[in-house]
């Protein structure tokens, strides 16, 4: 079975600690079982996600964030099998977004409902960098 990578954007619509708090367990359980492993940007009004693993499980993890309602207008920026993955030890790691140094104004509030696929890919690949 082929590894697939999807990239996706979306709208928080629970902004308290203890929703993260639970993104982060669900994800941390779940994923390691399924094989899934990613990134999940956290910003002040949306996520920005990588999702990598067995192409099933890639699928039915991403129909789940879309039914989940701490999102809304799930936007799907990339759907493509891969070789390899980005984040190969990482079971979902999240990062705030004001780690990273950003070129754009509206990702430097943490606000990335507006980004391409394209930026999308080369802020993953930027982290990938920097943790290898």
């Amino acid at each position: 079975m082929g590894l697939k990578q999807v990239i996706y954007v979306s709208e928080k619509t629970d902004f308290s600690d203890a929703s993260l708090t639970n993104i982060y367990d669900v994800s941390q359980q779940n994923n390691s079982g399924e094989s899934i492993t990613g990134c999940l940007l956290i910003g002040s009004n949306s996520y920005l996600q990588v999702l990598e693993g067995p192409e099933h499980s890639v699928n039915k993890l991403y129909s789940k964030i879309n039914n989940d309602r701490r999102h809304k207008k799930v936007t799907k920026l990339r759907d493509e099998l891969i070789e390899e993955r980005m984040f190969s030890s990482w079971s979902m790691k999240f990062s705030p977004f004001n780690n990273l140094e950003w070129s754009n104004k509206d990702f430097e509030t943490g606000n990335f409902l507006n980004i391409k696929p394209d930026q999308a890919t080369r802020i993953f690949e930027k982290i990938k960098d920097l943790i290898s």
